[in-house]
């Protein structure tokens, strides 16, 4: 007695389920649309700026100046060395002037310090990697 059963649909049943069908994808895709991240936001990797490191040299500070664009470094800088500095610490300029060449050129700091001024370099990256910490995101 297992006969067929007979399904009567209605055509005004049939088009209401399908706009609430449609309905709930357009939902459902705006809803995804709005929860991804944004280009631009996700792309930016400091917020733009001039940021400083301080270095102690002689019992006075110098500062290392970084500036920042949202993608890209755009200058470094030593700035506040006195006279007594530069003639203790000859290397520090001409030292920060390379580094800040190749940081510029390459926008990493994993550049090489020199063999000839590998701890002026190192404390020179140190505080680049400090100011450009603070610039992040």
């Amino acid at each position: 007695m297992g006969g067929a059963k007979i399904f009567v649909l209605q055509l005004k049943d049939l088009i209401r389920t399908g706009l609430f069908v449609v309905a709930g994808l357009l939902l459902i895709l705006v809803l995804v649309w709005a929860m991804l991240p944004k280009k631009a936001d996700a792309a930016a990797l400091y917020e733009p700026g001039t940021y400083v490191a301080q270095i102690i040299l002689h019992n006075k500070p110098v500062n290392v100046e970084v500036t920042v664009s949202e993608l890209a470094i755009m200058d470094i800088a030593l700035t506040g060395m006195e006279e007594a500095q530069e003639v203790f610490y000859p290397l520090f300029k001409p030292t920060m002037a390379r580094l800040s060449k190749e940081v510029l050129q390459t926008q990493t700091t994993d550049v090489s310090t020199g063999t000839d001024s590998a701890m002026t370099g190192g404390i020179l990256l140190k505080a680049i990697r400090a100011a450009l910490a603070q610039a992040m995101r």
